[in-house]
C-alpha cells in the first residue's frame, strides 16, 4: 500500500489543513461546477476483510434518520491511540455511533461524519496510518455486534471514496447541465451498489436531495416555455416535495445564494421587478410573496420611524417647553406612534438610522 499521497483516496486530501476537512461536507453544485481532477487511480489498500454481511442493523430507514430514542443510546466515544496531526488541535470529533437496545450500530450520518472527521488527516499522515488510527478508534469504542458492523460500513466506504475518484477521473468536465445530471445519476448508482439501502439513505439523503433540487431548479430556470410565475409555482412544488431534513439544510444555501444575488442586483441598479424575479427563480412564489410582505412591514417601520424623529426634533426645538414639559411630550409621541413592544427597540432603531445617516453623509462628502 502506496504511502503519502499516491492513493486516490490520500489525493482527495492534498489541501491546506483548512480546506481538507471542507472536502468532505456533502458534495454541493457549487462544487460540481468546479469538478477536481482525480484522475490516477492505484491500487486498492490492503484493508482487513469487512465483517460477515450477516451482521445486520435492525433499524428501519425512518429511524435511522430520526433523533435517537431512548432506547437507541449513543455510544460513549474513546480517545484515539494515535494523536490526531497538529491541524486538528482544538477540534472536537465530530459524529458517532448510535446503537439499538441489541447493540447493534444504527444507520446514520453521524457515522459517516465521524469517518470523514479522521479521514481528513490523510496528506498530513499517510494512508496506512490514518486508517489504523481510525479502525483502531472503531475498536476502542464498540463492542460487538456494533464493531464489526462498523468496521464493515467502513471498508464499503473507502471503496466508495476510491471508485469515486475513479468514476470523476473519467467524467468530462463540463459545465452542462446534463452533463451534471448523468454524473449524479452515476453517483447515486455507484452508492446503490456498494452500501444497502439502510446505510445509502442515512449516508446521502440529504446531499442527494439537495443535489437534485439544485439541479431541477437550473432546468426550470431554464426553460424558455414557462412565464416567471410559472417558473416560480414549478419550484414550489420541487421544494414541497423534499423530505423535511433536506428542505432544513437546503435553507442556508438559498438564503446566502439571494444574499448575494440580491446584492449584485441591487449595485448594478436593478428595480423591484427584476428583484422579484430574481427571487422566484432561486426561492419560489411562496417564499417571494413572504420576503415582500416583509418588506413592506420594513419601509413602513422606516417610514413611521423617520416621521417620529422629525417630530421629535422638533420638540427638542421648541424652547417655549420646559426640560420635563419636553421629555413628557416625546413620552406620549413615542406611546402615540409606536406599541409597547416596537418602544422596546425604538432606541436601537434611532441609533442605525442615525448612523446610516452619518454614513450616507461621509460617501457624499468624500
Amino acid at each position: 500500500m502506496a504511502s503519502g499521497c499516491s492513493h486516490p483516496l490520500a489525493m482527495l486530501f492534498v489541501e491546506s489543513p483548512v480546506k481538507k476537512y471542507l472536502l468532505l461536507a456533502p458534495l454541493s453544485f457549487v462544487l460540481v461546477l468546479t469538478w477536481l481532477q482525480w484522475r490516477q487511480p492505484s491500487p486498492t489498500p490492503q484493508a482487513e476483510a469487512p465483517a460477515s454481511s450477516s451482521a445486520q442493523t435492525t433499524a428501519t430507514p425512518a429511524l435511522a434518520l430520526s433523533e435517537p430514542s431512548s432506547d437507541s443510546p449513543r455510544q460513549t466515544l474513546a480517545k484515539p491511540r494515535q494523536a490526531l496531526p497538529a491541524s486538528f488541535r482544538g477540534t472536537e470529533i465530530d459524529g458517532g455511533f448510535t446503537l439499538d437496545a441489541a447493540g447493534n450500530l444504527l444507520p446514520g450520518e453521524d457515522v459517516r461524519q465521524l469517518f470523514d472527521y479522521f479521514l481528513a488527516a490523510m496528506g498530513e499522515d499517510s494512508l496506512p496510518v490514518t486508517l489504523q488510527r481510525l479502525r483502531d478508534y472503531i475498536r476502542d469504542s464498540l463492542d460487538e455486534p456494533a464493531r464489526s458492523q462498523a468496521l464493515a460500513v467502513l471498508e464499503q466506504y473507502l471503496q466508495y471514496k476510491q471508485q469515486l475518484v475513479e468514476l470523476e477521473g473519467n467524467w468530462p468536465q463540463l459545465p452542462d447541465l446534463q452533463a451534471m445530471l448523468q454524473r449524479e445519476r452515476a453517483v447515486q448508482a455507484l452508492r446503490a451498489r456498494l452500501f444497502d439501502p439502510q446505510w445509502h439513505q442515512a449516508f446521502f439523503q440529504n446531499e442527494e436531495g439537495l443535489n437534485h433540487f439544485t439541479l431541477q431548479r437550473m432546468a426550470i430556470q431554464r426553460d424558455s416555455s414557462l412565464s416567471p410565475a410559472q417558473r416560480a409555482a414549478a419550484i414550489d412544488e420541487l421544494r414541497a416535495g423534499l423530505p423535511e431534513s433536506v428542505q432544513e439544510g437546503l435553507l442556508p444555501q438559498l438564503h446566502s445564494e439571494l444574499r448575494t444575488q440580491t446584492q449584485l442586483l441591487l449595485e448594478s441598479g436593478g428595480d423591484s421587478r427584476q428583484l422579484r424575479e430574481l427571487r422566484q427563480q432561486l426561492v419560489g412564489a411562496e417564499a417571494t410573496a413572504r420576503l415582500e410582505a416583509l418588506d413592506q412591514q420594513r419601509q413602513e417601520w422606516q417610514s413611521r420611524l423617520e416621521q417620529y424623529l422629525q417630530d421629535k426634533q422638533a420638540l427638542l426645538d421648541n424652547q417655549g417647553l420646559s426640560e420635563q414639559a419636553r421629555a413628557e411630550a416625546i413620552e406620549q409621541l413615542a406611546a402615540e406612534r409606536f406599541s409597547e413592544q416596537e418602544r422596546l427597540r425604538l432606541s436601537g432603531a434611532q441609533q442605525l438610522l442615525e448612523e446610516q445617516r452619518r454614513s450616507r453623509e461621509q460617501a457624499s462628502g468624500s
